[in-house]
């Protein structure tokens, strides 16, 4: 061996433990924050472990090539997140955490309609969930769902049918599309807000489902909508008896004994609904929770 060679040789050796020199020290610096931040967690907002997810382009190219691994365990993550914490710090990264997630897999079509049910159920933001479903449009223009649940959260829930009709006009272009789609646009406008309406369009969509992803989506707007009806009716029905009574029915049962509900009202899955006879309010026991359970 020459004396050059040696050198070298000498040369790549200490390179070597500079490399795993700076590899300890980055390590021990994490270590440290790490306890730093666990040490202060329960003095922090419930919504942190969302404040250090990096950006999707950040986690892309740290991922060594398997983003949409990494996509489908943020994705795991989020609903049980957000099945269980439906706080305002929450919301206030929600757009964050699927804009990750979709970044690592633009083409993580459950992503975007999970997110925007979310977002428009949940945290009754729809502009948020349509803009989400935007981006899923863009990168994937040959799925109907897409811009059908955006056209459905603007007739629904913004009442705006105009915006409604680009988004459904959208969806029955696309090859595959269910002719409902086109049905539904044609009654749209005299059907703004119907409930009702739109319940039997989804019930049809859910029916003539051929793959699990359309069933699930089609389920998730039929639960919501049937909540939705019920609470509505369930209100009615304990305002009517506060005025005729002069006073909240003390249960559910009272509305039924009066004759106001033909039965004890339970959501969809089959669980009664939860009532305050303080306030006289309804509500859904299930509602969020059964994002984690999906």
């Amino acid at each position: 061996m020459s004396m050059r060679d040696f050198v070298r040789g000498q040369r790549g050796v200490a390179a070597v433990l500079i490399l795993w020199l700076a590899f300890g020290a980055s390590l021990a610096v994490w270590v440290i924050a790490q306890r730093a931040v666990d040490h202060r967690r329960d003095t922090w907002p419930e919504a942190y472990p969302l404040m250090f997810l990096p950006s999707g382009q950040y986690l892309k190219v740290s991922s060594l090539g398997f983003s949409v691994l990494l996509a489908d365990v943020i994705y795991l993550w989020s609903i049980q997140y957000y099945g269980h914490h439906r706080t305002e710090e929450g919301r206030n990264y929600l757009w964050h955490i699927y804009d990750v997630i979709t970044e690592l897999d633009p083409h993580f079509i459950d992503a975007y309609l999970l997110g925007a049910l979310i977002m428009a159920s949940d945290m009754a933001d729809s502009d948020l969930a349509i803009e989400l479903l935007e981006k899923g449009m863009d990168h994937n223009p040959d799925d109907w769902i897409l811009p059908l649940d955006a056209g459905f959260y603007a007739y629904l829930n913004l009442q705006d049918p105009e915006r409604a009709a680009i988004y459904f006009d959208r969806a029955s272009a696309v090859a595959g599309a269910p002719p409902q789609i086109a049905r539904l646009h044609a009654h749209m406008f005299e059907e703004a807000g119907d409930l009702m309406a739109s319940l039997q369009f989804w019930i049809e969509i859910y029916e003539g489902a051929e793959d699990e992803r359309v069933e699930s989506i089609a389920w998730q707007h039929i639960y919501d909508l049937r909540v939705r009806l019920d609470l509505r009716a369930l209100a009615a029905a304990v305002d009517r008896f506060q005025t005729e009574r002069g006073r909240t029915p003390s249960s559910l049962q009272d509305l039924v004994r009066a004759g106001y509900l033909r039965g004890t009202p339970e959501n969809p899955n089959g669980s009664p609904y939860l009532y305050n006879p303080v306030t006289g309010q309804v509500t859904d026991p299930e509602a969020g929770q059964r994002r984690a359970a999906q």
